[in-house]
Parts: C-alpha cells; sequence; structure tokens
C-alpha cells in the first residue's frame, strides 16, 4: 500500500528533511493535534504539516525579523 500524503501538504514545494530538537512536552501536543486531525480530516497524521502552518502564519513576523537582524 502507498504511504499517503498529509492532506495539507502540497506537492509542488521542495521540501528538506530536517531534525528538530524541541521539549517532550511540546513533541507530544503536536504529535496528539497531529494524530485528532488525521483522525478527523481524514490523510496521515503530521507533525510536520503542523509546523509548517504555524510557520506560514507567522512568516511575516518572522521575515520582519529577520530583516532586522541582517542589518
Amino acid at each position: 500500500m502507498a504511504k499517503k500524503t498529509a492532506v495539507s501538504e502540497p506537492k509542488d514545494r521542495p521540501y528538506k528533511t530536517t531534525g528538530v530538537h524541541i521539549p517532550a512536552d511540546l513533541w507530544e501536543l503536536l504529535n496528539r493535534v497531529a494524530f485528532y486531525r488525521a483522525k478527523d480530516e481524514g490523510g496521515r497524521a503530521s507533525v510536520s504539516a503542523i509546523l509548517v502552518q504555524m510557520i506560514e502564519k507567522n512568516r511575516k513576523a518572522l521575515e520582519l525579523e529577520l530583516g532586522q537582524r541582517m542589518r
């Protein structure tokens, strides 16, 4: 059986695989949210999809911070 991609995962963007060092309690929270999203919306549980969504939601603030620090 082929692996299903997350519902929110676009097919046309290049991806990089990386390791992220986060506290266990935050990983547990993200993992549980991913599980219940998959249960309710279909697809597979994806902590990565949640992180992408959170970063995209805060992209402007992150880009602003980057611009300020690059001066």
